[in-house]
């Protein structure tokens, strides 16, 4: 009898052993299903991130469980706490859970992260990155991939990057290269109006913090505060300091979010619109840790700001994200132990090659000699109208807009000085107005119409040459004739390599040589005004145009014929004096 109730306990043990058994192999695949997961409604963002991910084919314990029974036991017991404090209401509204470098392993082999790839147009090495310390820290996969972004699961944010490389970093050094990670970008990209080919940037050793300005905002520091989110022991925030036991313990052990401690971390300024303050800020952001406010009257001009009766007028340059760094490359010294960063017409060449070096000396030049000429009638109104009385105001304005253009370099921002100039010019007329006085005309040409090739060629109506051996001035063409610049010009895009002009000599002589220019044989002596020194070879040997035009008193059009492209010589002319 006694073996038989044995038996019975036996059989009966059996049963609820195997019911046991079942229950828990059915608790494990059923909590071991994505949906079970998002029967908690506080995983609900998580899951749904988890669908559209490139994990989603993945059960959720196939990451978040290390391999192995012994971690899956451990897991499914922290798994079923999770439950119960969900049921008693004591689970916090932010779960927290960890997924370790064995279960990324299972699929992607280290043999296959070697190696540097682009992604995204950035540089990766996963070698670099967990085979050795990194600043002093362990990584682990989820260091980089983590769910840092809402609706992104497992994802690599640029604040992770970014707050590893460029803290306590200085910008284009150390781990804040820009070529560690960012290959030298061969397309043209259009900013604010300007075209810019970054293959130049290598061709001339360009630095990519001339044009890109570091954030102004956090440095990625991280205030004690953050520590008591988590921690209430005074043991724990005792070591708040000690980055190294931080860092293993956050990093290495727990992954830890970087941004669950850290300020955010921007790799380089957004920008804004132009003439906003964080705009402004960023085009002198090294200048501005010694010169607050020193430098007011040049970032006014560069930014198109600060004068008086005109409209706000940006630089190019301000509007396609150039800083002060960018032009002011050369320094000299400056007090004790500091420098001063000069600017020149190297560096305009070192980006926008020979040509404008040229260009950079006439933008100086014009804008001095049209300010020189502008205090002068200023002066002389001055001297005319006398203190006080009315004008007094305008004159006051006039000498605003003047000093700003001066003291602020005109260069920096050439269509805005010049217009700061004219309105200056009008303030002063309407002061003398105000008094009787006659007004006075420009100091300088006005190009008479509008044309894009007058943003770089500013000033270009006063300027002079030569050209086919003949002297040149652009003030009667552009200024009286009006002619287009591309007349006579083609456009950079089309022009070959070292043409000027379109045309030779007889493309001159289309226009000079006109019927207009018959009526009006004087009209030869602004090309040919040389034309009297020395002798030039003729028929009858060596001819002086000075014998004949100031003893004989010749003029052009008796001895050539001017009707013809080019002028042809009338050799019966010749006959009246000479016999042969």
């Amino acid at each position: 009898m006694r073996s038989v109730r044995w038996g019975h306990a036996l059989w009966h043990a059996g049963i609820i052993v195997v019911c046991v058994l079942a229950i828990l192999f059915a608790s494990v695949e059923v909590t071991s299903q994505p949906r079970f997961c998002a029967s908690c409604h506080i995983m609900k963002p998580y899951y749904q991130s988890w669908q559209h991910s490139a994990h989603s084919k993945f059960a959720c314990v196939e990451c978040h469980i290390p391999p192995g029974v012994s971690a899956t036991i451990q897991k499914k017991w922290e798994a079923l706490s999770m439950v119960a404090s969900y049921f008693t209401g004591t689970y916090g509204t932010k779960p927290w859970a960890q997924v370790p470098d064995a279960s990324c392993f299972r699929c992607h082999q280290t043999k296959d992260l070697k190696g540097t790839k682009v992604y995204n147009g950035v540089r990766f090495d996963h070698g670099a990155h967990l085979a050795m310390e990194r600043n002093g820290m362990v990584l682990r996969c989820t260091s980089c991939h983590a769910q840092t972004e809402q609706g992104k699961h497992m994802t690599v944010t640029a604040s992770a990057c970014v707050l590893c490389h460029f803290k306590n970093q200085v910008t284009g050094e150390g781990t804040a290269r820009c070529t560690l990670c960012h290959l030298t970008p061969t397309k043209k990209v259009k900013v604010a109006g300007v075209v810019f080919d970054h293959a130049e940037a290598g061709r001339f050793q360009m630095k990519c913090a001339w044009c890109h300005a570091p954030s102004q905002g956090s440095k990625g520091e991280v205030p004690q505060e953050r520590c008591f989110t988590c921690h209430n022991n005074a043991s724990d925030l005792a070591a708040f300091g000690n980055t190294a036991l931080l860092h293993e313990k956050h990093v290495h052990e727990h992954s830890v979010e970087c941004t669950d401690c850290h300020l955010h971390l921007e790799h380089v300024s957004r920008g804004s619109p132009a003439g906003s303050a964080p705009r402004i800020a960023s085009a002198a952001t090294e200048c501005r840790a010694c010169h607050e406010t020193g430098h007011t009257p040049q970032l006014d001009l560069f930014t198109g700001t600060g004068g008086r009766g005109v409209q706000p007028m940006p630089s190019l340059m301000f509007a396609a994200g150039v800083r002060c760094e960018g032009c002011h490359t050369i320094t000299e010294g400056h007090g004790a132990g500091g420098g001063v960063m000069r600017a020149s017409a190297a560096s305009c060449v070192a980006c926008h090659g020979p040509a404008y070096e040229t260009i950079f000396r006439e933008w100086k030049s014009g804008t001095e000699q049209r300010s020189a000429a502008l205090a002068r009638q200023l002066d002389e109104t001055a001297s005319a109208l006398g203190s006080g009385g009315a004008g007094a105001t305008l004159l006051t304005d006039a000498r605003y807009n003047l000093g700003l253009v001066r003291r602020g370099h005109g260069i920096h921002n050439v269509p805005y000085a010049n217009a700061l100039l004219r309105k200056s010019h009008d303030f002063m007329n309407e002061a003398r107005h105000s008094r009787g006085l006659a007004p006075l005309s420009l100091p300088w040409h006005e190009p008479p119409y509008e044309s894009p090739c007058l943003t770089c060629h500013s000033g270009i109506e006063d300027q002079r040459g030569t050209i086919f051996g003949r002297a040149y001035a652009h003030a009667p063409h552009v200024v009286e004739q009006k002619i287009p610049c591309t007349d006579c010009h083609r456009p950079h895009a089309e022009k070959p390599k070292g043409e000027i002009v379109r045309f030779d000599a007889a493309g001159c002589e289309s226009c000079h040589h006109k019927s207009a220019v018959i009526a009006k044989p004087e009209s030869c002596t602004p090309c040919h005004g040389g034309i009297k020194t020395g002798t030039v070879a003729s028929y009858r040997g060596a001819f002086s145009h000075a014998l004949h035009i100031d003893d004989a008193e010749k003029t052009c059009a008796d001895c050539h014929d001017l009707s013809t492209a080019p002028p042809t010589l009338k050799k019966e002319a010749c006959k009246e004096c000479h016999d042969t």
